[in-house]
Formats: C-alpha cells, structure tokens, sequence
C-alpha cells in the first residue's frame, strides 16, 4: 500500500531551493544549428573570432581618405590643397598608397588606402577641377576612421559560454564568417495538470468543473526562458493514472511539472506517487513562499520535478522564480542575468508573516522621482490579478510587512 502524506515538512527557503537547483543540475548536451535559427538559443562554448573585425581599416563617412598632418591649420580662409590620385570603389582595396600632399575620393565603408590615417568628410571641402581638392577643416588622426580589428581582434572572445544568442550576436558571428554555432539543447518540459474539476479549455465545464489555466501560464514561462513544452496530459485525482503519467514524463522530458496535488488534502496524491518510483530523492515538501508554500520538488531517476500548488497565481509565481531557475541550469546560463529586480516606493501598508517570503501583484507606475508601487491584494485561484500586474513586491523572509511609502524590492514583470 502506497504511503500518504499527512503534512509538511522539509520546507525550505526560496534561496535555499535555488543553491539545490544550482548544485543538482547541469548543462544539457549541445547540438548545432545555422545562425539564423540560433536566437535566443544559448551559446553551449566559448566562440573567439577567427579573423579581426573589420579586416581592413575604414571610412565611416563621404568624403576623402588623407594624411591628416597635411590638414593641419586648414580653414576657410586658407584650405589646404591636396592632389587627388583617384577613387577607391566599395568592395576593392586600393593599390596605391597615399603620399604626402595626396588625397583619394572614399565612400562610406570603403578602405583607408596605405598612408592615409584619416578622413576629411565631403561638407568640408570643395574639388576645383578633377585633380585637386581643397580642405576646409583639419582632421585628426583617426578621425572618421574605424581601425582594423577596432571592433573585434582576431582571437579574442566574441560569445561567451552561457551567453544569450540575440539578434546582435548573430549578426556578429555573421561578420566573422561563423554560420554554425553550437547551443545548449533547449530542455523538454513536460506539464501534468491534475484534478478531477478541471476540464479542456474547448469543454463546457459543468458545474464544479472549472478550466485548466496553470498549463498555457506555465507552459508560456517555459517558453519565454527557452524550454519546449511538451503536455503529458490533464489527469484526474487517480493514484495509477498520475503514477503512469508521471513516468510517462520522466521517459520523455528532461523536467517534469505536475500542476496540483501538492499540499495535504486527502486527494492530493503528488508526493504519494512520486515515492513509488524509482530513485526518488525528496528536495523540498513545502517553500517558504506565499504565495507557493504548498509546493514539492524531487528528483526521480535523475529528471527534477516540481508539484505546483493548483491556484494559478500560486503556481505562476513558484514557476517564475524556481522552475525557470532549473530551466536556465538545463540550459547552462544565469536566470539571475535575466530578472530585473528594482526598487519603487509602495503605495499601501502590506501585512505579513514572519517566516515566509511574500510576493504580492502590483502595477508598478513610473513618476518623475522613481517608481511607485500599487498593490494588488487578490486570492491566489485569480488569473486576472496577473494579467494587471507588471511586477511582485518583495516581502522579506522575518519582515511583518511594509507601510505606505516604504521602499521595496520589485521583480519586474515582462
């Protein structure tokens, strides 16, 4: 007979729960794809630039490639005559080189002939007949000038280990003929929704019945932070038919997320059958979160798993500040690099409870001295109390709450 549990205990911090995902996972394995499917993908090694970037010395206007001492005390008055010795066309790189005295017509991105060390934009001069230019205004060295390798020299770092691939770093890894890059594979998430009263969101529920919610906010957060979902199924509150679909996730997923079940109603049978499968590990039965506390991890034949409370802002908030922490572990990088955490000036009291960390809904408000933070005081089975929010107040672990005008830690909401 399978053993039910009757209460809480190896309850945790949410800091502690973050150092356990930390130590326990790690990397995925790396497979390689074309750079125009590599974004948001993460870099799964170190990527140095094999050629310096630009390769060539070039003009970043209009205008006239020159020795910049022979510009020297040019004005209006008195220019600075220069032979010219002809045009460097885009896509060539001239064969002559500058001499003193001489100068050469240079298109925007064209390259800086040998012996010239800058360039004299066109507004500032006029060209009398076809061998001579005049200059009106001096240059210095290196003006309007991008070096070779100014942007990136040839072996130096150009994509870190654990780096997200944006549009920016593909178009670097472009311009150094890099077209293959190799990225953590994105880690299979696989959601159980479980409960008799929830239906399909295409079902009529009947009365009791409600729709599943926590598998679109969940599966979205998996999404956003790189991971696939994959929906094992919506499983009422059956010991064997949660039993089979749980190893149905471990078999195929590389982190399992069981919505419902977790805290300690008799139906709730989460921790029950995660104990009979094969080498189950308990992490944590309870977090020191609210809203949240009633939620598990474990580890069972080497795949994490989370039983999310069934509220869905419960869940929501235990999968924001948890579950995407393991999916950035799977994928090699720092979830901390992506939370935008604040501070803003609260606009009510807040009360709390020593011994919980309080994460309450707010919409954040910009003002002309920061920001203000408007709570949003809402039971934890409502969806739309996130859909108005765009940030969670922070309420410390031994704090017995906030008063109005208090300063306080925001995560920001994207």
């Amino acid at each position: 007979m399978s053993k039910h549990f009757t209460g809480f205990f190896n309850v945790k911090t949410r800091q502690e729960v973050e150092a356990l995902i930390s130590s326990t996972l790690h990397p995925l394995e790396s497979e390689t794809v074309p750079i125009f499917r590599s974004l948001d993908r993460i870099s799964a090694s170190p990527i140095r630039a094999e050629s310096s970037l630009p390769p060539f010395s070039r003009s970043t206007v209009d205008g006239y490639a020159v020795r910049s001492q022979d510009t020297f005390g040019a004005s209006e008055s008195f220019p600075a005559l220069l032979t010219l010795k002809g045009k460097i066309d885009m896509g060539t790189f001239p064969d002559v080189p500058i001499k003193t005295g001489e100068a050469m017509t240079i298109p925007t991105g064209g390259a800086l002939p040998e012996g010239a060390d800058a360039v004299v934009m066109v507004e500032h001069t006029e060209s009398p007949d076809p061998t001579l230019v005049e200059i009106y205004h001096p240059v210095s060295p290196l003006e309007n000038v991008i070096q070779a390798g100014e942007d990136i020299k040839e072996g130096n770092l150009a994509i870190r280990q654990g780096q997200r691939i944006r549009p920016q770093e593909m178009g670097l890894l472009g311009a150094l003929g890099i077209p293959y890059v190799r990225v953590t594979k994105r880690p299979v998430v696989g959601i159980i929704s479980t409960g008799n009263e929830i239906v399909n969101p295409e079902e009529t529920p009947l009365p009791g019945q409600i729709r599943d919610i926590n598998r679109f906010t969940i599966g979205g957060l998996v999404q956003k932070y790189g991971g696939e979902t994959r929906f094992i199924g919506l499983i009422p509150d059956e010991e064997r038919a949660l039993k089979q679909a749980c190893k149905e996730g471990i078999a195929t997923c590389d982190l399992l997320l069981l919505s419902g079940g977790s805290s300690v109603g008799v139906r709730d049978l989460t921790l029950t059958v995660l104990n009979t499968l094969p080498r189950f590990t308990l992490l944590a039965h309870g977090v020191s979160i609210s809203p949240g506390k009633p939620t598990i991890i474990a580890m069972v034949e080497g795949k994490m798993i989370f039983g999310l409370p069934g509220h869905p802002v419960s869940a929501w908030i235990i999968a924001h500040l948890l579950v995407t922490r393991a999916i950035t572990a799977l994928l090699g990088t720092d979830l901390n690099d992506t939370l935008r955490w604040e501070r803003a000036k609260v606009l009510e009291n807040i009360p709390s409870a020593q011994g919980r960390e309080d994460f309450v809904r707010a919409r954040v408000e910009k003002t002309g001295q920061g920001k203000n933070a408007i709570p949003i005081f809402s039971k934890s089975g409502l969806i739309s109390s996130l859909v108005e929010a765009n940030a969670l107040i922070r309420i410390p672990l031994n704090s017995e709450g906030v008063y109005k005008n208090d300063e306080v830690d925001i995560l920001m909401l994207t």
